[in-house]
């Protein structure tokens, strides 16, 4: 073991000193110093000597950077480490993917970055414990028009960049960009709109009710464009007779299959006439498809307007959207003049129901119970079942604490690795 741990070691080392032969950065050109080998520039940071004692524990990461097109490492400072409690550095699996989460297999300079715009960039972080992206976990990148720039992982966490010169710190090969908090990769759909965007929990719990859930989150590359709680209370007379497979269909139309839109994605598509995306009910007819428009800043998808963008998920994106969308009103077009676009489906006049945070949200009773969970009762077996596996599903028995973001890295990421075993046959 210690023959392999040498070599392993002898190897990376060389590996840092070839990335002196790597491509210039392909993201900007710098007039900057003819830079340095990976290895030299962060033994010479202090900031970095916590992630950098990590690299050299870890060698294996090393073999694992590209040979070409450059690089970009996101290196948390000592500071990010010393605020993440329970995070166990000695825990090489761990350690491996943490690192590999922030690692771009691209070289980004931040500087040259337009302010404005959010970027999804892959990760290295490629393992099926941790994500269902083909490219790989992503991450979004944002600079502020106050040249801050943001980077946000899993559950909404938000790192910021250090500023110069601790940015844009040039290596043979890429480019280090310092944060000063831990990335915390995606995690599936179910924590993600229960723990983290609680606007988002009548969505969950329609996708439970319908049958859809937890598969859902078990589907590779997915965007899934979700309404908001509000825009299920205000139609809730008209979804709560429809049977499960009804409900279904109304979901399904709300999920494209097989990509993963950014915001920059959909702004794309809305300035192209007659973009459209298929669906997860088909794309065989006009009624299986939505419609993606652009009017100014704004983003519509059929009639619905884009409200939040870029939610990661652990196999996938959510955007979330003013309205619930309606397969047999797909020509619906947004109304600009209108404050806020009418609802799709036909309520009946006095069944209109208030919307607000002090008003029932429909389908949460179908969230599987995670916490003071009631005994069943001997004639509630079939109901304990389901619920059990639920529960699993969304891995509730290590999701307590999610919000708790920063200061629970380790719990996330072995939630998210729990989570995410055996995909394929939930």
């Amino acid at each position: 073991m210690q023959t392999r741990s040498r070599s392993v070691w002898r190897a990376s080392a060389t590996l840092l000193s070839v990335l002196a032969m790597l491509p210039s950065p392909i993201m900007a050109e710098t007039k900057r110093a003819e830079p340095k080998a990976l290895g030299e520039v962060l033994a010479g940071n202090e900031e970095l000597s916590t992630y950098y004692s990590l690299i050299k524990k870890n060698p294996d990461i090393l073999l694992q950077l590209p040979h070409s097109g450059g690089v970009t490492l996101i290196a948390p400072s000592n500071e990010a480490f010393n605020k993440t409690q329970s995070l166990n550095l000695e825990d090489s699996n761990l350690i491996t993917s943490l690192l590999q989460y922030h690692i771009l297999p691209l070289s980004v300079n931040v500087s040259s970055l337009e302010p404005g715009p959010s970027y999804l960039f892959p990760t290295l972080l490629t393992s099926s414990n941790y994500t269902n992206v083909t490219a790989g976990q992503n991450i979004l990148l944002s600079r502020q028009h106050d040249d801050t720039t943001v980077v946000t992982s899993g559950l909404g966490t938000r790192s910021t960049f250090f500023e110069s010169p601790d940015q844009d710190i040039p290596f043979t090969g890429g480019f280090i960009q310092i944060v000063d908090t831990l990335l915390v990769p995606p995690s599936r759909l179910e924590i993600t709109a229960r723990d983290a965007y609680k606007d988002l929990t009548s969505f969950l719990g329609a996708l439970y009710k319908s049958g859809l859930s937890p598969a859902l989150s078990s589907q590779k590359d997915i965007t899934i464009l979700a309404p908001r709680n509000a825009a299920f209370q205000s139609i809730a007379s008209a979804l709560d007779p429809l049977s499960r497979e009804d409900l279904a269909t109304v979901l399904k139309y709300h999920i494209i299959p097989d990509k993963v839109l950014s915001s920059s994605d959909l702004s794309a598509l809305g300035n192209s006439t007659g973009s459209s995306l298929a669906t997860l009910l088909g794309a065989d007819s006009r009624a299986s498809k939505v419609t993606v428009s652009r009017a100014g800043n704004n983003i519509f998808f059929n009639s619905a307007q884009l409200l939040q963008s870029d939610i990661l998920l652990a196999n996938g994106v959510i955007h979330i959207i003013d309205n619930v969308l309606n397969p047999d009103e797909f020509a619906e077009v947004p109304d600009l003049e209108a404050k806020s676009q009418t609802p799709v489906f036909q309520v009946s006049k006095g069944a209109e129901t208030r919307t607000g945070t002090r008003v029932p949200a429909p389908f949460t009773t179908w969230l599987p119970c995670t916490t003071d969970c009631p005994e069943p009762t001997v004639d509630a077996n079939a109901q304990r079942t389901a619920t059990t596996t639920g529960r699993n599903g969304v891995n509730s028995q290590t999701s307590s604490g999610m919000g708790a973001q920063v200061t629970a890295v380790a719990g996330i990421l072995g939630a998210v690795g729990v989570g995410m075993i055996g995909m394929g046959v939930m």
